[in-house]
């Protein structure tokens, strides 16, 4: 269990419930589901989330190395729990169930703040038996056999004829017509570009765009159903879906902002929207 730190810095804390407070971002390492959770409580910050991802990203990339061992090398995976959507967003509402079921476990503490949930965690090492040599058989020497007399017949060497000498020509004495090289020109193929999925990119843009006249920085990050979530410094902005060309905020979006702010967006997004009828 890692305290992630403002400025990047993370530090292993002893494994205990009470450490998930509101102001800290959380990162458990679990070889056993081969996950590294990452908990964010409700009062942290855009940038505070950001920096414990890229240093729970670090973790799963190279696993955190306790003496001669490295911790986490087969990591699979991050899920990045948000303390303020659980009960409300169903992915991680179910991410937060699986933590807790990790966190309730009892455990063994070992050193250098690493516990494990059962006695035997680690495999013995199996023992080689060492295969039984091979002796190589003695190879009986061929007999060497006495000498055989033979008769030759005398060969008799017929003259040869000498070889005149062929004049020095050059290579280039018989011209030969060159292959021509033939080159054919194929047309580019033509793109087709679905008419729908500009729309909908058109659209996507429009929000954004929308929101930028009221924050400066903004995180977009896209989810695996295909929904964009925005979030400034201070917390989410609001989270939405373009199915079937028709867009679709969530119910928790806008939430936490002013309402004349939701409502000027919600124009400026109407307003852009009829550039494209």
């Amino acid at each position: 269990m890692f305290d992630a730190r403002p400025g990047g810095e993370i530090v292993p804390i002893k494994w205990s419930k009470d450490s998930f407070m509101p102001d800290t971002s959380i990162i458990v390492l679990d070889e056993g589901s081969e996950n590294v959770y990452l908990w964010h409580g409700t009062k942290q910050g855009l940038v505070a989330r950001r920096t414990a991802l890229r240093q729970a990203e670090s973790l799963k990339g190279h696993g955190y190395t306790v003496g001669r061992s490295i911790i986490g090398r087969d990591i699979k995976s991050i899920k990045e729990i948000d303390a303020r959507k659980v009960g409300k967003v169903p992915e991680d509402t179910q991410m937060d169930e699986e933590l807790q079921e990790i966190l309730d476990r009892k455990f063994t503490e070992l050193d250098n703040f690493i516990i494990t949930f059962k006695a035997g965690a680690v495999k013995p090492v199996a023992t080689v038996k060492a295969e039984p040599k091979v002796e190589a058989k003695p190879v009986p020497s061929p007999s060497v056999s006495k000498p055989v007399k033979t008769e030759t017949t005398p060969v008799v060497s017929k003259p040869v004829t000498p070889i005149k000498p062929k004049e020095a020509g050059s290579e280039y004495d018989v011209a030969e017509p060159m292959p021509s090289i033939k080159t054919e020109t194929k047309p580019a193929p033509a793109i087709k570009v679905s008419t729908t999925s500009l729309l909908t990119d058109a659209k996507v843009a429009f929000v954004f765009s929308a929101i930028l006249e009221h924050y400066d920085d903004i995180w977009i990050s896209k989810k695996s159903d295909g929904s964009f979530a925005v979030e400034q410094m201070d917390g989410p902005i609001c989270q939405f879906l373009i199915k079937s060309s028709k867009l679709n905020f969530t119910a928790n979006s806008f939430s936490g902002v002013d309402p004349k702010i939701k409502t000027a967006i919600q124009k400026k997004f109407i307003e852009l929207s009829k550039i494209i009828g």
